[in-house]
C-alpha cells in the first residue's frame, strides 16, 4: 500500500490548483505530513477489519448489485438543496437572508477551520491534500427553524472526488441537515461548528451498490447548551469508513447518535464515533445496530474521553450486532478513557444471530419465516432511531 501515498503525492503535484494562496499553503502542509506517513492497512487500528486495497481499485472490478434504497422522512420544514458535483455547490439561484454559501476560492483564510489528522486518519488527511469542492454554508441567525439537504452527485464513477463542507452555525438556531449520496466515489470532510444553543438534527444517509465507495470525516465543535442528535444509516457499498469526532468545548451540552449499519455481498464498512469531554457537565449517547449477511464485514468502534477536570459527564455506549450467514463478520468494540473523579458511563456491545424462540413465536402465529426475520431486523434497526 506504500504505492498508495505514492499515487496521492503524484496526484497532487499534478492537479490543477487555482486556490488562494493560504489554502495552497494548506495543501503543501498536508503534503509534507503525508510523506511522513503509511497508507491505510490492517496494521491501523481503524483499518484492521476493512480492506484498504479496495481504495485503489476500479469499481469494476466488484460485483454491482444493489439492496437498498435512499431512507426518506417526512419534514416540517421543506428543504434547501445543495447539489455538490465536479463544478463545486449547485441548485440555489439565490439564498435566503440567513444563509451564505462560499466556494473554497471565496473562502478567508480566518473562516477555515483546521482539523487535526495523524496516522489512523491518513485519509482523511488526503482530502486536505486534494481537496477539489465544497466550501462555507454559513447559517445566520433566524428564528424559523432551517432544513439543508446536501446531494452528493458526481458523473465519474472510478476517479476519487475530495470534498470539504464546513458548517458555521450561528447561536439558537434551529437546523437539520441532511447529507445523502447520488453518485461517485466520494472523500468527504463535513465540519460542524455550532453556535452557542444551537439544535441540530443531522442525518446522513448513505446507501451504496455494492461496487461504489464512501468515506466521510465528520467533525462537531459543540459550544455551551448545544444539542446534536446524529442519525446515520450506512447501507452496501464495496467499502464505507465514516469517522466522527465530537468535541464538547464548554458546559450543559448534549450529542446523541444513532447508526444503523447492514452490508450484504462481500461488503466492508467501518463506523467510528470518537466523543471528547474536554469540559463537564455534557452527555453523550451512542447507540450502533449492526446488520451483517452473506460474506460482509462490519466494525464498529465508539469511544469516550473524558478530561481532567469534566466532571458531572454522563456517558452512553449501546452497540448491538446481528450476523445473519455463517460467513458475515462484525467487530464492536465500545471504549472509555476517563481522567475525571464523578462520571456516570455505561457501555456494552453484543454479537449474534436472531432470536430463535422469537422467530418461532411468529411462526406459530402464522407469519413465514422471511416475514419473521424482516418483522424482527426492522424492530432491531429501530433503537438506533433517535
Amino acid at each position: 500500500m506504500v504505492g498508495l501515498i505514492t499515487d496521492w503525492l503524484e496526484q497532487a503535484q499534478i492537479q490543477k490548483n487555482t486556490n488562494p494562496s493560504w489554502l495552497q499553503a494548506k495543501r503543501q502542509t498536508a503534503l509534507l505530513q503525508m510523506q511522513g506517513l503509511n497508507a491505510p492497512n490492517r496494521k491501523l487500528e481503524s483499518w484492521r477489519y476493512t480492506d484498504a486495497n479496495r481504495l485503489t481499485k476500479k469499481l469494476s472490478d466488484f460485483e454491482s448489485s444493489s439492496h437498498c434504497e435512499q431512507q426518506t422522512t417526512a419534514e416540517a420544514v421543506a428543504p434547501i438543496v445543495i447539489v455538490v458535483d465536479e463544478s463545486g455547490y449547485m441548485g440555489l439561484a439565490e439564498c435566503p437572508d440567513w444563509l451564505m454559501i462560499q466556494p473554497l476560492a471565496d473562502m478567508r483564510a480566518e473562516d477555515w477551520h483546521d482539523c487535526v489528522f495523524d496516522q489512523e486518519s491518513v485519509i482523511n488527511l488526503a482530502n486536505s491534500l486534494l481537496l477539489q469542492t465544497g466550501g462555507l454554508i454559513s447559517i445566520k441567525a433566524t428564528d424559523q427553524p432551517v432544513h439543508i439537504q446536501l446531494v452528493y452527485a458526481f458523473d465519474e464513477a472510478n476517479a476519487w472526488q475530495y470534498v470539504r463542507n464546513q458548517f458555521d452555525v450561528a447561536a439558537g438556531v434551529n437546523v437539520s441537515i441532511t447529507e445523502q449520496h447520488q453518485s461517485g466515489r466520494v472523500n468527504a470532510v463535513n465540519i460542524f461548528n455550532l453556535g452557542d444553543g444551537v439544535e441540530l438534527n443531522r442525518k446522513q444517509n448513505i446507501c451504496l451498490n455494492s461496487s461504489e465507495q464512501f468515506v466521510s470525516f465528520n467533525q462537531f465543535e459543540v459550544s455551551a447548551g448545544a444539542n446534536v442528535s446524529s442519525v446515520n444509516h450506512h447501507i452496501g457499498g464495496s467499502l464505507q469508513h465514516h469517522n466522527h469526532t465530537v468535541n464538547f468545548n464548554a458546559e450543559g451540552s448534549k450529542y446523541k447518535s444513532g447508526s444503523i449499519n447492514k452490508s450484504f455481498d462481500n461488503n466492508h464498512i467501518t463506523d467510528i464515533v470518537n466523543v471528547n469531554h474536554h469540559c463537564k457537565g455534557n452527555q453523550s449517547d451512542v447507540t450502533h445496530r449492526s446488520i451483517a449477511k452473506h460474506q460482509s464485514q462490519i466494525y464498529n468502534n465508539a469511544k469516550a474521553l473524558v478530561a481532567v477536570g469534566a466532571d458531572q459527564s454522563e456517558i452512553g455506549q449501546d452497540l448491538k450486532n446481528i450476523l445473519l450467514s455463517p460467513d458475515a463478520k462484525i467487530f464492536s468494540k465500545p471504549e472509555l478513557e476517563i481522567y475525571a473523579d464523578e462520571v456516570i458511563a455505561a457501555h456494552g456491545s453484543t454479537i449474534g444471530a436472531l432470536d430463535d424462540a422469537a422467530l418461532f413465536y411468529l411462526q406459530s402465529r402464522g407469519v413465514d419465516i422471511e416475514q419473521a426475520r424482516e418483522i424482527m431486523i426492522e424492530s432491531f434497526e429501530q433503537e438506533a432511531l433517535i
